[in-house]
């Protein structure tokens, strides 16, 4: 059954994600007597929605989400969204199905940048300084947006010194076709902070599709950076040549530590000899190969790599 057709679903991921030691969800604080946000025409969700009590309506993901109080829900309709969204507040942001619900900018400005390095990034999807930011149920579509240059940096989902789940989401096309080589092109990005508890993520990424990304497919770095990364299906480009990225399907890195569990990571092949593509990088990560339990590997050039070195231009926002 896919994943998407799992819609009994972000109760019990949320159950899974206490267990792995995340914080729950902040309970609402309403101030204006409307808790639940409604944007297009929502169907799975429809009871919830206006002429529902304690419900809105907007035209827009991020016109919902400013007016959302902390803990509180958005529903998304069947459609294509074009637009960039920030978030920097705990919300459950669900869609109708990630075959319904499309989040498909025209174009894409920078509006954030790496913590590591200020490097400037572009995010469709920003959940910056916040916990309990729960995405589920939609499609992260770069396709269009595309800009066929190395910076800013291109990224479909990024967690930015925040806390999290994303659950049943296709993050797809965050790739440059005609400069394919960009090395920061990311799938997903959990980064932290390196400043102390308020600056670390902890995101669980489950029972999600990544696929035609232009670097990695799930990126987590630095220091104070957790991920669970179970169930998803990760398929990348390969094999890729010479001015290409050497892909990664998930990469754990420098400093971060993570669970890599049940996955279906696929084509990831670098065909020249000087760099290797890996289905799943641990690149001076805090986990190892005992944190890779039960994925399945398909077509990769190699399915688990350890680098004790780095960074390198190899190696998205450490260079």
């Amino acid at each position: 059954m896919s994943c998407f057709m799992l819609r009994t679903i972000l109760s019990l991921a949320v159950v899974g994600i206490l267990a792995l030691g995340l914080a729950p969800m902040a309970r609402a604080q309403d101030i204006d007597g409307i808790t639940v946000h409604c944007v297009g025409v929502v169907v799975t969700n429809a009871a919830s929605c206006p002429p529902a009590s304690g419900a809105d309506s907007h035209l827009t993901i991020q016109d919902a989400v400013n007016h959302a109080d902390p803990g509180e829900t958005v529903f998304v309709g069947t459609g294509i969204f074009p637009e960039q969204v920030l978030i920097t507040k705990p919300l459950t942001l669900e869609g109708d199905g990630a075959t319904l619900t499309h989040i498909q900018p025209g174009s894409v400005t920078d509006n954030t940048t790496s913590l590591f390095s200020g490097a400037p990034i572009a995010a469709i999807l920003l959940v910056d300084g916040t916990t309990g930011v729960a995405v589920s149920d939609l499609t992260i579509d770069g396709s269009i947006a595309a800009f066929n240059a190395c910076s800013p940096g291109y990224v479909g989902i990024f967690y930015r010194a925040s806390s999290g789940v994303i659950h049943a989401t296709h993050v797809t096309h965050i790739h440059h076709p005609a400069a394919s080589g960009c090395q920061a092109v990311l799938g997903i990005f959990v980064q932290s902070g390196n400043g102390g508890p308020g600056l670390n993520s902890n995101v669980t990424i489950l029972q999600s599709m990544v696929d035609d990304y232009g670097k990695n497919a799930i990126t987590a770095n630095e220091p104070g950076t957790f991920v669970t990364v179970s169930s998803n299906t990760v398929t990348g480009r390969g094999p890729t040549g010479p001015g290409d990225a050497a892909q990664n399907g998930v990469q754990i890195g420098f400093g971060a530590r993570g669970l890599v569990s049940g996955n279906t990571i696929s084509l990831h092949n670098y065909v020249p000899p000087d760099f290797v593509a890996c289905g799943l990088l641990f690149a001076q990560a805090g986990g190892g190969l005992g944190r890779a339990k039960s994925n399945t590997f398909i077509a990769n050039e190699q399915d688990i790599c350890t680098a004790g070195v780095g960074p390198s231009a190899n190696s998205p926002f450490n260079q």
